[in-house]
Order: C-alpha cells, then sequence, then structure tokens
C-alpha cells in the first residue's frame, strides 16, 4: 500500500469513529451534574402543625401527619450524652425525617458564651459552623450536613442556642437538607418560663 492510499484509509477510520464515538467528553472543568432528590426527600415539607412541648420551653411548626414522641426525662447537665432515642428531648418524626428538641437552664452564674463553648466542644462538631437564625434568635451549628448516626440515617444539622437563662438544642436527622432545616428552625418560637427543670415523666 503506497502512501497515498495509507493515508486515505486512515482518513476513513478516523470519519467512522468520529460518527460512532460517543461523542465529545465532558471538561474536567465543567459543573457538576445535577442530583435529582429521591421520592423520600420529596415528601410533603409544608410546616402546617404546631407542637408545644409541655416541658422544654419552645414550639415549633412541622409536617402535619408526624409523629409525636414527648420528652419523658430532663436533659442533664452537659457532658452527658445525649442521641436520637434517648429519652430526654421532643422528638417528631416523619417516617425518614425528624426534628429533636431539647433545653436545659444555665447554672447559677453560668454566662452565655460559657455555655456554648461547653456545649460546641461536648458534641464533636462536624462540617462548617455557622450562625444561623432560630426563630427571633441566633444559634450556632455544630454538625452541619454531616452523616447522620442515628436511627434515621440521612444526613444531620444540630443547633445551639440560649434564650432567656436556658440552652436550646435543636437536631434534624434523616432525608434532609439545608432548605428543610433552616425552615423548620424559622419555625420556632422560645417561651423559657413555660419550662419545667422537673423530671418530665414526673410532671403533671
Amino acid at each position: 500500500m503506497n502512501r497515498t492510499t495509507r493515508l486515505a484509509t486512515i482518513g476513513i477510520i478516523a470519519a467512522l469513529a468520529a460518527a460512532c464515538g460517543p461523542g465529545p467528553a465532558a471538561s474536567s472543568s465543567s459543573a457538576s451534574p445535577t442530583v435529582t432528590a429521591s421520592p423520600s426527600s420529596r415528601a410533603n415539607r409544608a410546616l402546617t402543625a404546631t407542637f408545644m412541648s409541655p416541658t422544654m420551653g419552645y414550639s415549633v411548626r412541622y409536617p402535619a401527619g408526624w409523629t409525636i414522641t414527648l420528652a419523658s426525662q430532663r436533659w442533664w447537665p452537659l457532658g452527658h450524652t445525649s442521641y436520637w432515642d434517648t429519652p430526654d428531648g421532643d422528638r417528631l418524626e416523619g417516617g425518614s425525617a425528624g426534628f429533636r428538641g431539647t433545653s436545659q437552664p444555665l447554672a447559677p452564674g453560668e454566662s452565655v458564651a460559657k455555655w456554648m463553648a461547653d456545649y460546641i466542644n461536648s458534641s464533636l462538631p462536624c462540617g462548617t459552623e455557622e450562625q444561623v437564625p432560630v426563630g427571633d434568635h441566633t444559634g450556632t451549628v455544630d454538625l452541619n450536613d454531616c452523616p447522620g448516626q442515628g436511627r434515621l440515617g440521612g444526613r444531620v444539622f444540630d443547633l445551639a442556642v440560649v434564650v432567656g437563662g436556658r440552652g436550646y438544642n435543636f437536631t434534624m436527622e434523616g432525608q434532609v437538607d439545608r432548605t428543610f432545616w433552616l425552615a423548620m428552625l424559622a419555625a420556632v418560637t422560645f417561651s423559657p418560663q413555660s419550662a419545667t427543670d422537673a423530671n418530665p415523666a414526673s410532671s403533671p
């Protein structure tokens, strides 16, 4: 085969490859592909029901139909580990997603800064710590879109805030994202004067 014939053959092969191939490859600098939410994460998130904690001094709007489990113990001083299913917090659950709230009084003479620092240190922070609105106040996020470690799995968000001499902790876990988390936080109302520090199990 002479040079002219070889060049013509190579040209034909290249043309066929271009016609049959998958097309141009995506550039390594192209944007990440869009992630489509799973059906479970597209569950109804309209905050049409209201829960008022009988012991912890807060209320929150949540999706109607969620199951409520009231706290049956007080939240002990910081250093006592509190997990999703421990009974020292109210739990609102909608199958694959949930919201948890609890509170405790600051110790006599304890400053807000000290309580917050102690809480953050006790929680083994994960993700970017940031300040976000919670009701009419601002709290500190210490677990920020991290792998869920509780029964609901998914992702976990956790926040602490001090209002009216009480330290509050709010958590969301499961099929949740930042938008859902912030919407629930915005729906929180504080009433520290209504909280009780007796063991909830023995409260009337």
